[in-house]
């Protein structure tokens, strides 16, 4: 059985930066990073996986040579799924949230692109701004389903920071695989490392509660995602105030 494979392709590179937030932070540099991530997590899963770029650099010398450089880079691999990751860019600075792209509702590619948003709203809890179609030359001309992911908007100030964090950068990356396994109906094995921490955690929290010291674990796990997510709680509340 042929092994299953998917396309990675992380937007922009090498003299096309994309967007840039207020602090510097480079479009092109986020979707690496967190192509690479997602690119771990997919292999320790044993799905085969190729990307359009894995260093920064730019994959033709125009835009449109660029774009048509990564479709035929999917296809000719013969890619079951190609996934295109960006960050979102307005000149308004609040504009804010995450939207995922299919070309045309009704297939497979909107079904891949609502299992990823679902994933990644859930994970990272930005505003929903929905799968829409999109009329991109790599969603557009690939042979296989594609998605376009528009994780945050780097020109939002706030959202920027969460682009910019390692911690928010794996999180991302892994609501992506999540989604990916969901709509293959794969059961997603989390790594030995990260499963390992969970069970310490709740060892520890279970002595706790036998002690008499808290009445449940569930009640301190969902403070600890409390406190993870403080962040993008407080940027909603700072959106939503604009």
């Amino acid at each position: 059985m042929m092994k299953l494979k998917i396309c990675i392709d992380p937007g922009h590179g090498g003299r096309d930066p994309g967007a840039i937030g207020s602090s510097g932070l480079r479009e092109s540099d986020v979707t690496l990073s967190i192509g690479l991530k997602l690119r771990e997590k997919l292999q320790l899963q044993g799905i085969q996986v190729v990307m359009t770029r894995e260093r920064d650099t730019a994959l033709g010398n125009t835009i449109n040579a660029d774009l048509n450089n990564r479709v035929q880079f999917a296809n000719r691999n013969g890619s079951d799924y190609f996934i295109s990751i960006h960050c979102n860019s307005s000149t308004n600075r609040s504009a804010h949230g995450t939207e995922t792209y299919c070309y045309k509702f009704g297939g497979q590619g909107e079904r891949l692109a609502k299992a990823l948003q679902e994933k990644l709203i859930h994970a990272v809890g930005l505003a929903n701004r929905g799968v829409k179609e999109g009329n991109f030359a790599v969603i557009r001309d690939t042979n296989m389903p594609a998605v376009l992911i528009e994780l945050a908007f780097i020109s939002n100030p706030a959202e920027e920071k969460l682009l910019a964090g390692e911690m928010w950068q794996d999180i991302f990356a892994n609501a992506i695989a999540e989604g990916i396994f969901d709509f293959l109906g794969i059961e997603y094995n989390k790594p030995r490392e990260v499963r390992k921490v969970i069970n310490n955690v709740q060892d520890a929290l279970n002595v706790l509660v036998e002690k008499g010291v808290i009445n449940s674990p569930d009640y301190w796990l969902k403070a600890v995602d409390v406190v993870k997510h403080l962040d993008v709680l407080l940027i909603n509340m700072a959106n939503k105030l604009q």
